[in-house]
């Protein structure tokens, strides 16, 4: 699978992510990671994880939901 941005301008390069948000292939330089905290509902216990998740996401997706 090649990374969506780069097919789309001229370019071609092969994808090592999908965006959580709307499912491109993204390659290495396309591709951004930002911590998440998991959440889980745990009644009176603890709520979150201590350890991050990782969201990947395109960059059009990281502009629209402006997690920078």
């Amino acid at each position: 699978m090649n990374c969506y941005d780069c097919a789309t301008s001229d370019g071609n390069a092969a994808a090592v992510a999908i965006c959580r948000n709307c499912g491109a292939a993204l390659c290495d330089r396309h591709a951004w990671s930002a911590p998440q905290t998991v959440v889980r509902v745990a009644g009176v216990g603890q709520s979150t994880l201590p350890e991050p998740a990782r969201r990947i996401v395109c960059t059009v997706c990281r502009g629209a939901t402006q997690l920078a």
